[in-house]
């Protein structure tokens, strides 16, 4: 059996149309639709059990609790089907691929609708949305080997096993594929294209709320790394320190290549054994390849300082800012070459 599961608020206007076109879809397959509502005042609920006559629909209303994550996790659970479908209701996630998804599904993959692979694209989305929406993606692909293989790691729209999406603990209120993709690790992924649609009933729920409880959730999947990076990062400058003092005797430019090395090796180590602590990186390897990364880090913070002060900024305000852009720099070439 196919069970699809749809989180629903404030969708009334649509789950009868997206019903009839799942059912036309789905036409000769064993399959039923789980609705899982968070208490919509505008009666969405109702209007999905009036369906239940017709068609195979099931609805469970939350009340008091709210997150498209949890709800899924609630649907699958009370689903009948092996291969879960999860979708959104306002009709920009087209049933019409169901199918589709859940042919991959039964192979064991994890099926991904997908906006950005090719033949995929998104319509009447303004400059900012498709800029956040790509933003968010590039974001989890650096934060999160789990997401690296995948164009559209942040969709909504996928298919895949029962026995995983029931069991996930959800780490945010909205995008459980990162979950799925990082709990659950998938053997095989497979991005199907469609073009996600205009909304043309109801209204977006997409807020500030949502792009914060973003950050927050890719941050903890990803175990807060960026942070701990940083943490690390503070702490040698008080080795250099120590060092500097320690080896004031010695001439200059000598104790101050020692402070920087003693400080270089103390980061590695110590990203080693706690920022990445999960991965398996060669002791000398990765040594080798950190003072590569700093050394890209500080020759961005270089750049970035020199062109902004030559533009007019404050030099202390350049400097500033070549720190955060060197930072950044050092941080994506660790996750990705150094601890990779």
């Amino acid at each position: 059996m196919i069970s699809v599961v749809v989180p629903t608020y404030n969708e009334a206007e649509n789950i009868s149309e997206l019903v009839e076109r799942l059912d036309r879809a789905l036409a000769g397959r064993d399959y039923e639709v789980v609705v899982v509502d968070d208490g919509s005042p505008d009666g969405t609920a109702e209007v999905a059990r009036s369906l239940s006559g017709r068609y195979p629909v099931r609805v469970l209303v939350r009340e008091g609790r709210r997150g498209l994550s949890s709800a899924v996790v609630e649907g699958a659970r009370l689903a009948a089907g092996e291969v879960i479908v999860v979708m959104d209701a306002d009709l920009q996630h087209p049933p019409e691929l169901v199918p589709k998804l859940v042919e991959a599904a039964e192979r064991g993959c994890l099926a991904v609708a997908s906006r950005y692979v090719k033949g995929g694209a998104v319509e009447g989305w303004p400059w900012h949305r498709r800029l956040v929406s790509r933003g968010a993606v590039l974001l989890a692909r650096i934060l999160l080997p789990e997401a690296r293989g995948v164009k559209d790691a942040v969709s909504g729209f996928f298919a895949y096993r029962r026995d995983c999406i029931a069991n996930i603990k959800p780490t945010g209120l909205y995008k459980i594929l990162l979950d799925v993709l990082v709990q659950c690790k998938p053997k095989c992924v497979v991005e199907i294209p469609y073009v996600f649609g205009l909304r043309t009933r109801g209204r977006s729920k997409l807020g500030t709320r949502h792009i914060l409880d973003y950050l927050k959730q890719i941050l903890a999947l990803a175990r807060w790394r960026p942070f701990k990076f940083a943490a690390v990062g503070a702490s040698g400058v008080g080795v250099a320190f120590a060092v500097l003092y320690l080896t004031s005797s010695l001439p200059t430019p000598l104790s101050v290549a020692l402070a920087i090395e003693t400080s270089l090796t103390s980061n590695y180590l110590l990203n080693r054994r706690w920022t990445f602590a999960e991965r398996r990186t060669p002791l000398l390897v990765g040594w080798a390849k950190y003072h590569v990364a700093t050394a890209v880090g500080n020759a961005v913070n270089y750049a970035t300082t020199l062109a902004l002060h030559l533009l007019g900024v404050w030099v202390y305000a350049a400097y500033a800012a070549g720190v955060a852009a060197g930072y950044v720099a050092n941080y994506i070439f660790s996750e990705v070459v150094v601890f990779k």
